[in-house]
């Protein structure tokens, strides 16, 4: 069902049943931008009534980067232009073909049947820092976002103190760094300085008031300072890719068990853009890229 967000929240977030995923409809006037519409298409159906029972037409579509869950939306809204940021043109060129492939993948082992195999759609409008939209009447800023994804994107209504945060800043989720360490740093600092009262992350539950959105952004802040001084320590003392790994084990981070897999994959990665020797037993997040 439909969240909708405190008054005067003009969004209305959309959780889908699988991997915690949200998908939103921010209206302005008669006007709604779609935030990553998916995941299954019982959930785009839910995006689309929204739409039409509010008597809005869709403005545009914005994809906040490219990997695989981000993506399903477009093919549902033809017409609709597609926006994403500047980066994801090269993105699409290099990994379209795999990222296809993983869509498919998923809908395999999720029994999802199509007449048609999936195809991505590149973006109509794309931008390099910031994109300002008018939404009947209300301002909506589009600001690069890399860390993450180096084409990903946040959307901030600056007016309702609103930020959402893409694959960013979750409840469930520790700093996913499957582009750059520095770049996600740089992007937290950056955002911090905006004034937010309601967060909405890609994948988990919003944060809402000052010290919710506060106590996020602390978070991963500190684990990502935490992880570049250890895995620094690890190199300046002439450890390997394993032992850099066995050194950052003892961090602490949210939920252990859900994400072990990916702060090792974080430490790997570091240790790699930090200067670390190649080692093709402990790639990082390349291994998925």
């Amino acid at each position: 069902m439909p969240e909708l967000l405190p008054p005067p929240s003009s969004l209305t977030l959309f959780p889908s049943r699988s991997l915690s995923y949200n998908a939103g409809v921010l209206v302005g006037g008669k006007e709604a931008l779609l935030i990553d519409p998916g995941l299954f298409a019982d959930d785009i159906d839910r995006v689309r009534a929204h739409i039409y029972n509010r008597d809005a037409e869709p403005h545009c579509l914005v994809v906040t980067h490219s990997h695989w869950d981000h993506v399903l939306g477009p093919e549902y809204f033809p017409g609709v232009p597609v926006i994403q940021q500047q980066e994801s043109l090269a993105v699409l060129a290099e990994s379209g073909t795999m990222i296809e492939h993983q869509v498919t993948e998923w809908e395999r082992q999720s029994g999802i049947q199509r007449d048609m195999p999936f195809l991505l759609h590149e973006p109509d409008r794309t931008f390099t820092d910031r994109l300002e939209l008018q939404l009947g009447g209300k301002i909506v800023e589009l600001l690069h976002a890399p860390g993450h994804a180096s084409e990903q994107l946040v959307v901030h209504d600056r007016a309702e103190q609103l930020l959402w945060a893409a694959d960013m800043l979750s409840d469930i989720e520790i700093p996913f760094v499957m582009h750059n360490l520095n770049a996600y740093r740089q992007t937290l600092d950056r955002l911090a300085q905006l004034e937010v009262t309601t967060l909405v992350p890609g994948h988990g539950a919003p944060a809402q008031g000052q010290s919710e959105v506060r106590a996020r952004f602390d978070t991963d802040r500190t684990y990502l300072a935490e992880l570049q001084k250890l895995v620094e320590a690890a190199l300046s003392s002439g450890r390997s890719a394993a032992e850099t790994v066995t050194a950052c084990a003892s961090m602490s981070y949210a939920i252990r068990d859900q994400n072990e897999e990916a702060h090792r994959l974080n430490v790997e990665t570091a240790f790699l853009e930090l200067g670390g020797t190649p080692d093709r037993r402990h790639p990082g997040w390349n291994r998925f890229q």
